[in-house]
């Protein structure tokens, strides 16, 4: 089964189908993670280059970047595309995108409130 193979029905640019739906919204979210955390180690990386031990704290962005909408983006995807198709609305792709953008937002702040309680 290749990717021409998977059957995602768009008219007008609005999602029709659940799959197409969560896809869009769980592909938005990955791919706007990966860039804040990307920028994220590569800031790490430069600001901690000289430091033998700390520098290896890029993967761990990435890693988080990656495991963050991978587990978390997938079941909150599926929750808002359950809400979509209970109330028979309509999704364009650029609601998608800023509902995946969301996603990151606020796993983001989430995880960054939980930093500023242990300090």
């Amino acid at each position: 089964m290749g990717w021409t193979d998977i059957d995602i029905q768009v008219t007008n640019g609005d999602l029709t189908t659940p799959y197409g739906m969560w896809r869009e919204i769980f592909i938005w979210c990955l791919i706007s993670s990966l860039v804040i955390h990307l920028v994220a180690g590569l800031l790490a990386w430069y600001s901690l280059g000289g430091h033998p031990i700390a520098m290896y704290a890029v993967p761990v962005f990435l890693l988080a970047g990656f495991l963050t909408p991978l587990f978390a983006g997938t079941i909150t995807s599926a929750v808002i595309m359950f809400v979509y198709q209970a109330g028979d609305f309509t999704m364009s792709s650029l609601d998608a995108f800023l509902l995946g953008v969301g996603q990151t937002i606020v796993f983001t702040f989430v995880a960054a409130s939980r930093i500023y309680v242990t300090l």
